[in-house]
């Protein structure tokens, strides 16, 4: 916006495949299959709405007035983690095409916001949304444990949720398996450190070989009624399902005061029952931040972080 990046989405199809699994119940699959979630056909016409890629579309509502906005797009170098099949197959793009809703007021709006943007001429808008940032371990170690340092977050960004999905190293250039299979990867436990804050406090002592997961299942299915501040979830998968699928979700956003006036160091901790961790075994982390910006409507200027705003 501006001329300023104000978001980015690292691996859209894992951050998107992530966030649908943890947010959507099984009534939105139907909706779901004009996105691309499954498709069949030799030749398909996708409509991916913005709120299931970004953060920043699915959470601020209002307009923005005055400013102008960029979409870029980097293509991946291969296919081959984009549909599931015995033999290679060649996928082409054809078209793109980026449809974004306008607002036209009615004069005496105009007039309205004219006035209101006069008396605050150097103030600025403030926009808030939460951000969904991933990263990836490329591979666990062969231990019964291993712990992972992630990133140091700025003040400006404050971690809410922390989604971790397991996968076999090799699914993203295998066109055999499918890349939106998670595992379980044999944890019996998995934290999540904020500087020296633990999430959650106690182990979990999970055993998915006996479907000991409840507690991984509870935290799953309840990420609705937080998130989006629902009375009753719907989650996508039964729990016989989520053992063999499996995401884990930590609920950080309960925080002390002197974490979120602070820069906070995020890791992960991982244990095991069994002698050592699954070998060929990649990490992701989905990170859900409280993040920031303002503009400026007559100039067109942006600025991160929290300032004063009208």
């Amino acid at each position: 916006m501006g001329g300023e990046k104000i978001y980015g989405v690292r691996n859209p199809g894992i951050t998107s495949t992530m966030k649908t699994m943890v947010s959507h119940g099984k009534s939105a699959i139907h909706a779901l299959l004009c996105s691309g979630w499954t498709s069949s056909a030799e030749t398909s016409a996708i409509c991916k709405v913005f709120s299931g890629i970004m953060g920043f579309a699915e959470n601020y509502k209002k307009g923005v007035l005055n400013i102008k906005h960029e979409f870029l797009l980097v293509i991946a170098r291969s296919f081959k983690n984009c549909y599931v099949g015995e033999c290679d197959a060649e996928l082409t793009i054809f078209k793109i095409e980026w449809k974004v809703q306008h607002i036209v007021p009615e004069d005496r709006y105009k007039v309205k916001i004219l006035q209101r943007l006069n008396k605050h001429v150097s103030s600025r808008i403030k926009v808030a949304f939460r951000s969904w940032d991933l990263y990836e371990l490329p591979s666990l170690r062969s231990t019964s444990s291993d712990a992972w340092a992630i990133r140091t977050t700025s003040k400006l960004e404050r971690p809410l949720f922390v989604i971790i999905g397991f996968q076999d190293s090799t699914v993203e250039e295998n066109h055999s398996m499918d890349i939106t299979k998670f595992i379980n990867a044999n944890v019996n436990s998995i934290r999540l450190k904020l500087n020296n804050q633990v999430f959650p406090y106690e182990r979990r002592n999970l055993n998915f070989e006996k479907k000991l997961n409840t507690a991984a299942y509870y935290e799953f299915e309840s990420f609705q009624k937080t998130y989006y501040n629902r009375n009753i979830s719907e989650p996508m998968m039964d729990i016989k399902k989520f053992n063999d699928n499996s995401l884990f979700v930590i609920d950080c956003s309960h925080q002390p005061d002197h974490l979120q006036l602070s820069t906070v160091d995020i890791s992960l901790e991982f244990e095991t029952r069994k002698t050592a961790l699954p070998f060929h075994t990649k990490v992701y982390a989905l990170v859900i931040n409280y993040s920031c910006f303002s503009y400026n409507a007559f100039d067109g200027s942006i600025q991160n972080g929290l300032i004063h705003s009208y």
